[in-house]
């Protein structure tokens, strides 16, 4: 282990006990709340820490094992958006030189507090590995004539992937609870714990991100999308079944079949 891993694990164990502090300031016993937030308070003067240093350490960023030499298409990056807004994650695309193949490479990146990245890419990929078959087959019979389209098979399969993305979205929205389960609590918070912790892991993403360069995205050409490939990729998207599952650590991930 290096001198600045090892100095890295050391803070990282800090952060750890300056957390489990400020959890404690919140107990019910007075005495205990306050050495808690005491001891938390010392522990930040000692390492120059300051209570957003320790939230901030929540945040992490994935990036897909799935990468192209190309630019990510349109549709790709449509599923990614969809994923990190439906998890609370900020999606960017990360281009970068890649030992393995040897080349520039591109690839999808989730930036959020955890948990969420690692969920967010749970499912992009596991949706993607469908997506990306039903595509290659709508692609084959595209060329084989057994679907007519006025676009070029590769095209028309843009067009399918893009409708399939659409219909898929709402289908994750109703996975992902939202608030209370218990309806009484439900009417007691009427949502406004929900929106202030979103509201403060967002703040936080852009507290991360600040000071990084990130490029604008561009600005996408309206086009005339193939019908026949809209209808047909809604219809394969809403065959798509998603079953929250228990995850390792209790969190929801999913399963991925067909109807």
């Amino acid at each position: 282990m290096t001198e600045q891993q090892h100095d890295e694990s050391k803070l990282e164990r800090v952060i750890r006990k300056i957390k489990r502090c400020l959890a404690l300031s919140k107990s019910s016993n007075e005495n205990e709340a306050a050495t808690a937030m005491r001891q938390a308070q010392a522990l930040m003067r000692e390492y120059r820490l300051t209570e957003l240093d320790v939230r901030l350490s929540d945040v992490d960023e994935v990036q897909s094992d799935k990468s192209r030499a190309n630019r990510r298409p349109t549709w790709d990056r449509h599923l990614s958006g969809i994923v990190a807004r439906v998890f609370g994650c900020r999606p960017l695309s990360y281009r970068h030189w890649c030992d393995a193949s040897g080349r520039m490479v591109e690839r999808a990146l989730f930036v959020g507090v955890t948990p969420a990245p690692q969920i967010a890419i749970y499912a992009y990929e596991a949706l993607l590995a469908k997506l990306t078959l039903a595509r290659r087959e709508y692609v084959a019979q595209v060329r084989k004539g057994k679907r007519r389209s006025g676009y070029s098979p590769e095209t028309a399969g843009d067009h399918f992937a893009i409708a399939w993305v659409s219909a898929v979205h709402g289908k994750i929205h109703e996975l992902v609870p939202r608030g209370e389960e218990d309806p009484a609590l439900e009417q007691r918070s009427n949502g406004r714990d929900l929106v202030a912790v979103e509201s403060q892991d967002k703040a936080l993403i852009e507290q991360y991100l600040a000071g990084q360069e990130i490029g604008k995205p561009r600005r996408a050409r309206p086009i005339e999308l193939d019908m026949a490939a809209q209808i047909a990729g809604m219809l394969a998207g809403q065959c798509v079944e998603l079953n929250a599952g228990l995850a390792a650590g209790g969190q929801d991930q999913f399963r991925l079949g067909s109807v």
